[in-house]
């Protein structure tokens, strides 16, 4: 038996014991709770017997949209594919690659669906680029994860790698250049002599871009311009 007088510091230090081994536990809690979520992100995003791929393929961050949607990408040995997940947990693959995953996994980043811009309702996606030449630019619904349009190659500014809330790219007949304002689907179409365009890539012949008070000025050729008015458009 302790003595009366040494009660009080023995209460003391069993209170602080207490609280020490509460602590521990919540810590392991946490640390348990937090493999276990690393754990999960992992999950698809490997191939165990080919470290090669692993190295190469991709990585499966998770980005996360502004109307709380995932997008992430996840591969295993045999195939890559991206996964749009709305929050209400509902799944749909917009992009995967399993037939021709072993000879392309190493230029996946060249040809999966890489995103470039976020808009209201649409994603915009860069895509199929091959070693020298145009890619193919696609706009995917990011509520269904529908094909919305393909653009094809768009025209930007490949230094800044800039895109604006509208898009750019040549008319079918390459006599107009098309402005495309994403979430309005509002068009404006301009005028240019395509014999100026002649080059295997067109889009490749504008060396800057510049948006200020609603005017686009595009630069091409090294120094002949392109000024669209957008103000003009409005209705």
């Amino acid at each position: 038996m302790y003595p009366p007088k040494y009660l009080p510091i023995l209460v003391f230090c069993l209170l602080i014991s207490c609280k020490n081994t509460n602590k521990t536990t919540k810590s392991s809690m946490i640390s348990k709770s937090k493999n276990e979520f690393i754990s999960n992100l992992k999950t698809n995003c490997s191939c165990e017997v080919d470290s090669i791929k692993n190295e190469n393929t991709t990585t499966c961050d998770t980005t996360i949209l502004e109307n709380k949607s995932k997008l992430y990408y996840q591969f295993n040995c045999d195939s890559i594919w991206l996964t749009l997940e709305n929050k209400l947990g509902e799944k749909k693959i917009i992009y995967s690659e399993k037939e021709n995953f072993d000879n392309f996994f190493q230029i996946q980043w060249r040809l999966k669906y890489v995103l470039k811009k976020e808009y209201r309702k649409y994603l915009l996606f860069r895509s199929s680029c091959p070693a020298n030449g145009p890619c193919n630019f696609v706009l995917i619904d990011k509520s269904t994860g529908k094909v919305k349009k393909e653009f094809g190659e768009l025209i930007y500014d490949h230094d800044k790698k800039l895109f604006y809330d509208f898009v750019l790219y040549f008319s079918k007949t390459h006599n107009e250049i098309i402005v495309n304002f994403i979430d309005s689907d509002r068009q404006i179409k301009t005028d240019i002599n395509k014999q100026d365009f002649n080059s295997s890539v067109p889009e490749y012949q504008f060396n800057k871009i510049y948006y200020y008070n609603d005017t686009i000025t595009l630069i091409y050729n090294d120094n002949k311009k392109i000024i669209i008015d957008t103000k003009k458009y409005i209705h």
